[in-house]
C-alpha cells in the first residue's frame, strides 16, 4: 500500500521541477499584496493557502517581472520579509518564516591554505551573499530546511560550488583552486561591485592591476600604480609620494597589517617601501572614509601582507640593474604554522665603491705625496616577515615585522706632503710638512615596525581582531670636517727637530624621530545579510623627538680641548592618542544602501586635550542593476605633521605633533558621483569638495636650521581648499585590459596671519589643473605580454625670484613677491614593459622583464632654478661681445631609462 501511495504522490503532486516551469509576468507599483495574489494564481494555476492574519500589515508591493520563474517571483515578494512561501501539490503555502541560520567560514587558497581577502560567497537560489574580510572570514544568514547552492569565487581562481541542506548554524570553509586558464571568465556577484557598494573614491589593487602598470627598474609598485589613478598627483618626476585631492604628502595614512608606517620612500622617493613580493592586497580610500579609520585628512592605504603557505615551500628571486629581491614562504608546521619572508636591497654602494677604489688607486700611484682619496655610496633595504599560526578554524594569530633603511655616506680625504732639504751658511736645513683635510657626511633614515594580530570568530555572526602595534621612524644626519697640519724643522742630523701641529674638528649632528606603541581592537558583527555593524577602539602612545642638533668641536695646539654644544634640542614629547569608532552599513530597501559611522578621537599632549567627533556618511541609490548614484560626507582630524624643507623625501623631514601652540588639522569633504557598467566597462564620474583648516607650512624666509628658532616658531597655520572632478573608464576582461582616467582639479592655500604670501591666496605646489592617465595591458600568449602607460599632468607650481637687487651690505639678493609664482612646464611620459615567461618543470618559471621609462625622452622638469642667458650685443661682430640677462633653467633627472630584470619563481 505504501508503494501505491508514493506512486500517486509523484503523479499528482508536482515538485520543484514543475513549479520552475511556470512563468509570471507582473508590472505593479504600490499595490496591496492581496490584489496581486489572484494574478499569480491565474497565471501559475496554483492556489495560495495562508492564515489571513499573516498578511496583515504587509507593505505595498512594487514589482516588475517579465516571464520570470514562479520560484524567483515568490522570492522577490517574500524573500525580504518574515513570510516563507513553499509549493506543496497545487498550493503555495504561506507561513511564518522560522529563524534564519548563519552560514560562516573561511575561504582559502587550496594549495597554500592562505586566506583570500575579498572573495565572494553567493547563494544562487536566494541571491544572498557576503565578501570575506581581511582575514578571509565570511558570514551571512539564510532560511533553514532548504537546499542551498553556494558559489565561492575570487579573481584568478576557479569558482567552487557546493549544495547542502541546512537546519542550523553552519560552518563551511572553501578551498579555491588557482586557475591556469589564459582566457579566464570570472563571475562576480554584487558584493564587491563598485556600482552596488556605498563607498565613493575607493580603489582596491590586486596582482592583475599591479601588473598592468609597466615596472620601473623591473619592479611593480603599489604607490606608483596609485599615481596612475584619478585624483592622485605624483608630485615630482620619479617620486613615490602621493598628493591626494589637493592634500599634502603627510595627509595619507599608511597601514601595514594594521600598523601605521610613517616613511614609505627610498632613494629620495624613487622607490616605495612596499616590496611587491610581500604585498597581498591593498585598499585605498580617497573619498568616503569608513568610521574605523582616522588620523589623516586625505587618504587611507590599508596594506595586507602575505600570510605564508601552510602546505609547501615556494619563493621568488629577482635580479635587476640596481636592486635584487628574494622571498620565501612555507610551512613551519604543516597546516598549522607558516611563514613568509621577503628581502630587497640595492647595490649602488657596491658599484660606486668599486669604481672609487680603482680611481683612488690610480691617483695615489700617479702622485704618492699629493692625492685625494674619495669614498661614497648609497643603499636601501626592506625586510618583511610574517608568521601565521592556526589554533583552530576559528582562531589565528599573526606576527608581522618590517625593517627598512636608507643610508648615504661620503668621504673625501686630501693628503698634501712636502719635504725640502737645502743648505744655508754651511748648514743643512730639513723641512717637512703634512696637510690632511677630511670631510665626511653620513645620512640615515628608516622605519621599524612589528605587530601581533589575534583574529577570532567569537560567533558565526561576530568576528574580532585584536592587535598590538609598535612603529618607529628615525633620521640621523652627521657631518664632519677635520683639519690636520703638522710640520718639522731640523738644522742638522745631530740637532733635535722642532715640531708644530694643529688639529681642528667640526662635527654637527642632527636627529629626529617618532616612536609608537599601542593596541587596536576591532569587532565585526553581521546582524543579517543587509545589516553589518563594526565597532572598536585604539590607543597609541607617541614619543616624539622633533629635532636635536649638536655640534662637537675639537682643537689641538699643544693640548686637546673639546666641547659639545647643543644649538637647539626640543624636549622629547610624549603623547597619548585614543580613538573609538562605530560603523553601521545597511540596506534600506532594494535601492538604498547606507554606511553611517562616527569616529571619536582624543589627543593628549603637554597638559592639553584635543577631542573631536568625526561623523561619516555614505549613501548609494540604484538607478538600475548597472547604474547607481552615490554621495558621501566625512570629517577627519590629524594630530601629526610632516615638515618638509623641499619636495624630496629626505631625512631632514620632521614628524611633529600638535602642541599647546600648534592646533590639529581638520577637514570636511563632500563627494558625489555616478557609477555604472556598460558593455563590460566600469565607468565612474565623481566630484569632490574639501576644505581643511590649520594647514601647516614654513613661514616665508625660514626653513630647516634657521637660526636658533625651534620648529614651532618657524611654521604658520592656514586654510586649504580643493575641489575637482574625476572620471574613469576601465576594462577588466579579455586579453586586453586597462583604464583611462581624467582629473580636473584646483587646490589653493591661504594663511590669514600674513606669515606666508602676505595672507593672500596662492596655489598649492601640486595644483595640477589637468591630469590624464591611460594604461593598457595585452597578453599575446602564455609566453609574452606587454604593458604601456601614458601620463600627462599640468605643471607643478614653484617659487622663483622675480628680480635681483643689491642690499645695503652690497650683496646680491632675490626679490620674491608671491609664493608659488611660477608654473612649471607640463609633465608627460610614456612607459613600456615587456615580459617573457619561460615555464619550467614542477611549476617553476623564469620571467624576463624589459622596460623603458620615458620612451620618447620628454624633458620633464625636476627643478627650475634662476640662471643667466647670453645674447649678442647690438654692436657685436660674429656674435661677440655678448651681454647677459637673467633667465630660468629647467633640469630633468630621468630623460630615458631602459632596464631589465630576471625573476625566478619556484
Amino acid at each position: 500500500m505504501k508503494h501505491y501511495t508514493l506512486f500517486f504522490l509523484l503523479i499528482f503532486c508536482p515538485g520543484p521541477s514543475l513549479q520552475a516551469q511556470k512563468t509570471i509576468t507582473l508590472d505593479v507599483k504600490g499595490r496591496p499584496l492581496l490584489e496581486i495574489l489572484p494574478d499569480i494564481e491565474k497565471q501559475s494555476g496554483y492556489t495560495f493557502s495562508y492564515t489571513p492574519s499573516l498578511l496583515k500589515g504587509f507593505a505595498k508591493v512594487t514589482l516588475r517581472a517579465k516571464n520570470e520563474p514562479l520560484e524567483k517571483v515568490l522570492h522577490r515578494l517574500f524573500g525580504q520579509s518574515d513570510i516563507r512561501a513553499s509549493v506543496q501539490g497545487k498550493y503555495i503555502i504561506l507561513k511564518k518564516r522560522p529563524r534564519n541560520v548563519v552560514v560562516s567560514g573561511f575561504v582559502y587558497d587550496r594549495e597554500s591554505h592562505e586566506p583570500l581577502i575579498g572573495a565572494n560567497l553567493y547563494e544562487e537560489i536566494s541571491g544572498e551573499g557576503a565578501a570575506t574580510n581581511n582575514f578571509g572570514f565570511y558570514s551571512f544568514s539564510l532560511a533553514p530546511d532548504e537546499e542551498i547552492r553556494l558559489r565561492s569565487s575570487y579573481v584568478g581562481y576557479m569558482t567552487a560550488h557546493r549544495s547542502i541542506a541546512i537546519s542550523g548554524d553552519t560552518v563551511m570553509d572553501f578551498f579555491l583552486e588557482p586557475s591556469s586558464l589564459l582566457k579566464e571568465v570570472v563571475v562576480e556577484g554584487n558584493l564587491r561591485n563598485a556600482v552596488h557598494h556605498a563607498e565613493t573614491g575607493k580603489i582596491s589593487l590586486d596582482a592583475a592591476t599591479l601588473k598592468a602598470v609597466p615596472a620601473f627598474m623591473g619592479e611593480s609598485d603599489v604607490v606608483k600604480t596609485l599615481q596612475h589613478m584619478p585624483g592622485v598627483a605624483a608630485g615630482t618626476d620619479g617620486m613615490a609620494g602621493l598628493y591626494v585631492r589637493g592634500g599634502n604628502a603627510d595627509e595619507n595614512l599608511y597601514l601595514v597589517d594594521g600598523n601605521p608606517l610613517y616613511h614609505i620612500h627610498h632613494l629620495l622617493g624613487i622607490f616605495s617601501a612596499f616590496n611587491p613580493e610581500a604585498v597581498k592586497t591593498m585598499d585605498f580610500y580617497k573619498g568616503s572614509f569608513p568610521g574605523r579609520y582616522g588620523g589623516r585628512l586625505s587618504s587611507v592605504m590599508d596594506v595586507r601582507m602575505n600570510d605564508g603557505d601552510m602546505k609547501k615551500y615556494s619563493g621568488t628571486a629577482s635580479v635587476g640593474l640596481i636592486s635584487s629581491r628574494f622571498s620565501l614562504q612555507g610551512p613551519i608546521v604543516k597546516d598549522r604554522t607558516a611563514f613568509s619572508v621577503s628581502l630587497r636591497r640595492t647595490y649602488l654602494d657596491l658599484l660606486a665603491r668599486s669604481a672609487m677604489f680603482v680611481l683612488n688607486r690610480r691617483n695615489k700611484k700617479k702622485d704618492p705625496l699629493n692625492y685625494e682619496h674619495m669614498d661614497f655610496g648609497y643603499y636601501f633595504y626592506d625586510f618583511n616577515a610574517k608568521f601565521t599560526h592556526r589554533f583552530s578554524d576559528k582562531s589565528r594569530i599573526y606576527l608581522s615585522v618590517y625593517d627598512g633603511k636608507d643610508q648615504f655616506f661620503g668621504e673625501s680625504h686630501t693628503i698634501d706632503k712636502n719635504e725640502t732639504t737645502y743648505v744655508q751658511d754651511d748648514k743643512e736645513f730639513l723641512y717637512t710638512s703634512k696637510y690632511e683635510d677630511n670631510i665626511s657626511i653620513n645620512l640615515g633614515w628608516g622605519n621599524r615596525m612589528a605587530s601581533v594580530n589575534w583574529a577570532y570568530a567569537i560567533h558565526p555572526r561576530l568576528f574580532s581582531n585584536a592587535t598590538l602595534v609598535y612603529s618607529r621612524y628615525w633620521s640621523d644626519i652627521g657631518t664632519s670636517s677635520e683639519l690636520i697640519q703638522s710640520s718639522t724643522s731640523q738644522y742638522a742630523k745631530d740637532t733635535p727637530p722642532e715640531r708644530k701641529s694643529y688639529y681642528a674638528l667640526y662635527h654637527p649632528i642632527y636627529r629626529s624621530g617618532i616612536e609608537d606603541v599601542g593596541y587596536r581592537l576591532e569587532m565585526d558583527y553581521a546582524r543579517d545579510n543587509r545589516h553589518r555593524i563594526r565597532f572598536g577602539t585604539a590607543l597609541l602612545h607617541h614619543h616624539f623627538r622633533p629635532e636635536e642638533s649638536r655640534v662637537y668641536n675639537g682643537l689641538k695646539d699643544g693640548q686637546i680641548t673639546k666641547n659639545d654644544t647643543i644649538t637647539y634640542a626640543d624636549e622629547n614629547i610624549g603623547v597619548t592618542e585614543l580613538s573609538l569608532y562605530a560603523e553601521d552599513e545597511m540596506d534600506l530597501g532594494k535601492r538604498w544602501k547606507v554606511n553611517a559611522g562616527l569616529h571619536l578621537s582624543g589627543f593628549f599632549v603637554q597638559g592639553r586635550s584635543y577631542v573631536s567627533a568625526q561623523p561619516r556618511l555614505s549613501a548609494r541609490y540604484l538607478l538600475s542593476p548597472d547604474f547607481s548614484v552615490k554621495a558621501s560626507f566625512g570629517k577627519m582630524h590629524q594630530y601629526v605633521h610632516l615638515l618638509q624643507n623641499s619636495y624630496l623625501s629626505a631625512p631632514t623631514d620632521l614628524w611633529v605633533p600638535v602642541t599647546r601652540n600648534i592646533k590639529p588639522l581638520s577637514s570636511h569633504q563632500f563627494s558625489a558621483g555616478i557609477y555604472g557598467k556598460y558593455q563590460g566597462f566600469d565607468l565612474s564620474a565623481e566630484a569632490y569638495y574639501k576644505k581643511s583648516t590649520n594647514q601647516i607650512d614654513y613661514k616665508d624666509g625660514v626653513g630647516l636650521l634657521t637660526g636658533n628658532l625651534n620648529w614651532e616658531q618657524r611654521v604658520a597655520q592656514g586654510v586649504g581648499v580643493s575641489y575637482g572632478l574625476e572620471m574613469m573608464a576601465r576594462k577588466r576582461f579579455g586579453n586586453t585590459t586597462g583604464w583611462v582616467g581624467y582629473t580636473l582639479s584646483w587646490a589653493n592655500r591661504r594663511f590669514p596671519g600674513g606669515e606666508i604670501n602676505q595672507g593672500k591666496t596662492f596655489p598649492a605646489r601640486y595644483d595640477n589643473r589637468h591630469k590624464l592617465n591611460a594604461v593598457l595591458s595585452h597578453t599575446f600568449n602564455k609566453h609574452f605580454d606587454i604593458n604601456l602607460s601614458w601620463m600627462y599632468a599640468s605643471g607643478n607650481n614653484t617659487t622663483l625670484p622675480e628680480e635681483q637687487y643689491v642690499d645695503i651690505n652690497g650683496r646680491q639678493a632675490s626679490y620674491i613677491q608671491e609664493r608659488n609664482n611660477f608654473k612649471m612646464p607640463g609633465y608627460q611620459r610614456l612607459d613600456i614593459s615587456v615580459n617573457y615567461y619561460r615555464h619550467k618543470k614542477k611549476g617553476r618559471m623564469g620571467i624576463w622583464n624589459f622596460s623603458i621609462y620615458n620612451v620618447y625622452a620628454h624633458h620633464n622638469s625636476f627643478i627650475v632654478l634662476p640662471s643667466e642667458g647670453f645674447a649678442p650685443g647690438p654692436d657685436s661682430i660674429d656674435g661677440y661681445p655678448q651681454h647677459s640677462y637673467p633667465t630660468y633653467q629647467s633640469y630633468c633627472i630621468f630623460p630615458f631609462i631602459p632596464s631589465f630584470s630576471y625573476t625566478y619563481t619556484f
